[in-house]
């Protein structure tokens, strides 16, 4: 079993965290900022609640995100965080001018180095749910799944590729046959309350960082 699902399936406290901060995370807006926001929040989540040495990757780097740091060394992941099912992007606006059959190759060219943290949220349902899908579980995927590939149609931009919605619950099958998941129900917090409270905590945040050493 993955070290993080490991990790989440014995702390369930820290997957209600989860479940309800993402909730409160769309008070700033949604897309395409929340993706970030969630980003940063999980691999904070990951340090606080279990005590784990988080390091970023260098902001260059394509195929991982970032490091946890075991006994053993250092441990990569790629994370992808999401509302419902969606496809996957791993290169975007990279190929300007070329074809579906020139991108798709480029496509199987891509380096999957490192396993990939898939966390899914379900406002409608309550749900959130994390899924890890390991490097040589992708590769399998690549050959025994059709139409694994999503590539943007000819004349669209940008231009680029990833990994289709069927490629993606192909895979969400494969990591619950191994157990590399865990999910659970939330009870929500009532985010219409608690706007006044975000932004005036906001507020305080941000002064008080401006005038740190002025």
């Amino acid at each position: 079993m993955d070290l993080i699902i490991s990790r989440f399936k014995s702390n369930e406290r820290a997957l209600e965290i989860l479940g309800r901060a993402w909730e409160i995370l769309y008070i700033e807006g949604s897309s395409p900022d929340v993706g970030k926001r969630r980003e940063h929040f999980f691999r904070l989540l990951l340090e606080k609640e279990f005590d784990l040495k988080v390091i970023p990757a260098h902001s260059t780097a394509k195929e991982v995100d970032f490091y946890i740091v075991t006994k053993d060394g250092k441990v990569g992941y790629s994370l992808k965080t999401t509302e419902g099912i969606s496809t996957i992007k791993l290169s975007w606006d990279s190929f300007p001018g070329l074809g579906e059959r020139d991108i798709l190759k480029k496509a199987e060219e891509y380096p999957f180095e490192y396993p990939i943290i898939y966390v899914q949220g379900d406002r409608k349902k309550k749900k959130i749910a994390i899924y890890v899908f390991e490097s040589e579980d992708i590769e399998l995927a690549k050959v025994k799944c059709k139409d694994f590939w999503w590539i943007p149609k000819t004349g669209t931009n940008p231009r680029g590729y990833g990994i289709s919605s069927k490629g993606v619950k192909f895979l969400i099958d494969m990591a619950k046959r191994k157990g590399n998941y865990v999910e659970k129900k939330y009870t929500p917090p009532n985010v219409e309350i608690l706007k006044d409270e975000y932004w005036a905590k906001w507020y305080s945040l941000i002064k008080e960082l401006a005038l740190k050493n002025h």
